[in-house]
């Protein structure tokens, strides 16, 4: 008897074994299906067409020699690399010490800040662009502000990109900050440690692989990105919309191809680094530790809120002034308000149909 029950525990067993690795074989066969027909096979198609000329002839590093050999394609391409560096330092130390805010202050309203800075992350990058455009543009309402500079180039795409990456690197800043064990912040303080020697001898430490993580973040969004470029970049040409004038504008794939592996590289350079940053990060808790929970501080929570404050005015901002831009009857010589703009009837043939089937 008992070896029939051992002999039909085992038979059920295997069938469940079985059965389980049917469904897991079957999951892994439509991811990988998937990322053939999606990533590899495009990004083939792309690599084949860099080696051919327009008439599908293999040229070899022909097209990549006349990349290179072009100079307007070298400005491009030192141009990407500086916006990448600007915005990447930029949203960094935004971004930390919003960060650093929210989760190392007693200040009030963190749950409002917090929906403030990530806000950001629901919008498209063309939003900003545009807003900017109201704001600092030939006709906007604060262009004095740049004193007299244009917004049209350098300065408006940081600018956009700015607020169109700072939620991505808030919330991984946000994640790496509250993960800090409080007895390393105990012992600082039984040991007399000055709170600047905490900071960079506690809690950057801490908090350094994730810093790295958003820094790589932001600079491939950055380096990536076409729609802020696109719509306030003027005259400033970067590798992205290099791409699209290839492509559409002279109907050069092949120059496009190029163009498109040259942007891809940073990208994966990025990826290694990230993937090497997670190998050696190790967690800092375990069952032995203690949550950090800051303690009342009038100077730094009072410092955090006017900090956060002032973040969350310039968000407001630029998610304000797209909304004021979108019920404006004609800009600028015509502002009274309507909601004629969204009478998409009037504006498309297919009217609100295209957007609600979206």
């Amino acid at each position: 008897m008992r070896q029939r029950a051992a002999t039909f525990t085992a038979q059920h067993v295997t069938a469940k074994l079985s059965k389980d690795n049917m469904v897991l074989f079957s999951l892994l066969t439509v991811l990988f299906v998937g990322m053939a027909l999606f990533i590899l096979m495009p990004l083939w198609a792309m690599v084949k067409k860099s080696v051919q000329n327009s008439e599908g002839e293999f040229v070899g590093l022909a097209n990549f020699a006349n990349y290179f050999a072009t100079d307007s394609l070298w400005f491009s391409l030192s141009n990407t690399m500086t916006l990448g560096l600007i915005v990447t330092v930029v949203v960094g130390v935004l971004a930390f010490g919003y960060a650093f805010a929210l989760t190392r202050s007693c200040m009030p309203f963190k749950g409002l800040f917090h929906l403030m800075g990530t806000a950001p992350i629901l919008a498209p990058s063309l939003l900003p662009a545009i807003s900017l455009i109201f704001l600092f543009g030939n006709q906007g309402i604060a262009k004095e502000l740049l004193q007299g500079h244009s917004v049209y180039g350098l300065i408006g795409i940081s600018l956009g990109l700015i607020f169109w990456t700072f939620p991505h690197a808030l919330m991984i800043l946000t994640t790496s900050l509250r993960t800090s064990d409080a007895r390393l912040y105990e012992a600082a303080r039984a040991l007399k440690t000055p709170p600047i020697k905490t900071f960079f001898m506690v809690t950057l430490p801490a908090a350094k692989y994730g810093v790295i993580s958003t820094l790589i973040v932001v600079f491939t969004l950055v380096v990536c990105d076409f729609g802020v470029p696109k719509v306030i970049g003027g005259s400033y040409s970067v590798l992205a919309t290099d791409i699209f004038k290839q492509v559409v504008g002279q109907q050069n794939f092949s120059m496009g191809a190029v163009t498109s592996i040259l942007l891809l590289l940073p990208a994966v350079l990025a990826f290694a680094v990230d993937r090497w940053v997670q190998k050696k990060q190790k967690s800092m808790l375990d069952t032995r530790s203690v949550p950090y929970q800051p303690s009342p501080n009038k100077l730094r929570d009072s410092l955090c809120f006017v900090y956060c404050l002032l973040v969350s005015f310039a968000v407001l901002a630029v998610l304000g002034m797209a909304v004021y831009g979108s019920l404006v009857t004609f800009w600028p010589w015509n502002k009274a308000l309507t909601l004629n703009n969204y009478n998409f009837a009037e504006m498309s043939t297919y009217g609100w149909s295209l957007t609600l089937t979206r």
